[in-house]
């Protein structure tokens, strides 16, 4: 509505020269909430038919051009693709939701915005949205301004009877009931107390060491540590981290990811070859598919353990490890949007968890977790006597046995325990 009546009743054409573009910029938090929004202006203008007939040709799939000279514009936030036009006024739709570290922070959209609202004298930025966490740049603002006395920040905070009378009390306080901190923010308009951002963007800068990608395996260093997240091969990615413990630190030597589609058991292959190369004879991993990643690290010559912790508690114990520095990063850009993008909530039975937000992803970090506990812990020493029949299948088609040894595998695990006598 605000969107709509500001590019219908505003008049900003003194500020404007030829050829430029001047809009009102409504900003969701991505594609599919920005089409809902686009939705409700065009719905807004054909239905009264004297805004209808304010329309100049046919609307594109994001942008209405009106006879004012504005044009009403619905994109995702997004710092580069907000960059250019003229901006006169700005709608942040939910802006709670929108990320506040990783590709595209929010403080990073706003900060992209600004320029083109400088020439307008009136441009206002309007952001709307429900509480969330206790992060983020409308957390910032409603910290910094909110019941203070600015002339130009306005901070208007109220709970939802309050802006909309027609929804009951009763429905609310059993809405409430259920859950009472997601209902503090959905309906009494405050922020959540128990979602905060798990690693701080600064920790995580600490511990990357610049331009490292990857270390070649070493008879030198060790042993090493390898930790997977399995995946089906159609939506999640399949990963792997190794790692080692120089005495002092957790080093992180390798990330593998096999993004979807892909053949799950070829995937698996890979990364026992992989893993083989930095002497791992056993990896560690969730309890994804039952036996199958069992299975499938067998059949190549590499046992497989499901951790001893989930995957929240994976990240508690890494916490730590990052705010002491008692960790190396490799410099690997979808490691660190994963860590940053990670939230870190208070469940009801009073234990955190931490997991990514809806529709996010957290493969790489996952494993990288896993691995840096196996290290610190000095865990995931897989030794033959640990394996049992049940893991490996000495049936399997193994390739020839090297001369003195019984069967391949045999061989292997010899010289995995050569290697460890040699770190």
């Amino acid at each position: 509505m605000i969107t709509v009546f500001i590019a219908c009743f505003g008049d900003f054409k003194q500020y404007v020269t030829i050829g430029e573009t001047l809009c009102i910029l409504c900003l969701a938090k991505d594609k599919d909430q920005a089409r809902i929004v686009f939705r409700y202006v065009k719905a807004i203008l054909n239905h009264v038919p004297a805004l209808r007939n304010m329309i100049v040709g046919d609307p594109r799939t994001d942008e209405i051009e009106l006879t004012t000279g504005l044009t009403i514009m619905v994109k995702a936030s997004d710092f580069g693709g907000v960059r250019g036009p003229t901006i006169a006024c700005v709608v942040a739709d939910e802006i709670a939701f929108w990320p506040s570290q990783g590709v595209n922070p929010d403080n990073e959209v706003l900060s992209a915005i600004r320029p083109g609202m400088a020439t307008i004298p009136q441009a206002k930025l309007l952001c709307i949205s429900t509480g969330y966490a206790q992060v983020g740049a409308l957390y910032e603002a409603h910290k910094r301004y909110h019941g203070k006395e600015d002339d130009d920040v306005l901070v208007w905070q109220a709970d939802t009877r309050s802006m909309n009378p027609t929804i009951s009390q009763e429905f609310i306080d059993k809405e409430i009931e259920k859950d009472p901190e997601a209902g503090r923010a959905e309906w009494l308009g405050l922020f959540r107390e128990d979602v905060s951002a798990a690693f701080p963007l600064e920790a995580i800068e600490a511990c990357t060491i610049p331009g490292r990608y990857e270390l070649l395996p070493s008879v030198h260093v060790g042993p090493y540590f390898g930790f997977v997240d399995p995946s089906g091969g159609r939506h999640d990615s399949f990963t792997l981290a190794i790692a080692h413990h120089d005495g002092e630190k957790v080093v992180l030597d390798a990330i593998r990811a096999a993004k979807p589609p892909f053949n799950p058991s070829e995937v698996a292959k890979e990364f026992a070859d992989f893993g083989k190369l930095y002497c791992i004879a056993g990896v560690c991993g969730d309890a994804f598919a039952g036996e199958w990643p069992r299975e499938q690290f067998a059949k190549n010559g590499v046992a497989y353990q499901v951790s001893e912790k989930n995957k929240s508690e994976l990240y508690l114990a890494l916490i730590p490890m990052l705010t002491s520095k008692r960790v190396e990063l490799l410099d690997n850009d979808r490691l660190k949007n994963e860590l940053r993008r990670l939230e870190r909530r208070r469940g009801r039975s009073g234990r955190d968890m931490v997991d990514h937000p809806a529709r996010g992803s957290d493969d790489i970090a996952n494993s990288v977790a896993g691995v840096a506990y196996l290290a610190s812990q000095g865990a995931g020493d897989f030794m033959p006597e640990s394996w049992g029949e049940r893991v490996i299948d000495r049936d399997s088609d193994w390739g020839d046995t090297p001369s003195g040894y019984n069967h391949p595998m045999d061989f292997l695990i010899d010289q995995s325990r050569q290697n460890r006598n040699l770190w």
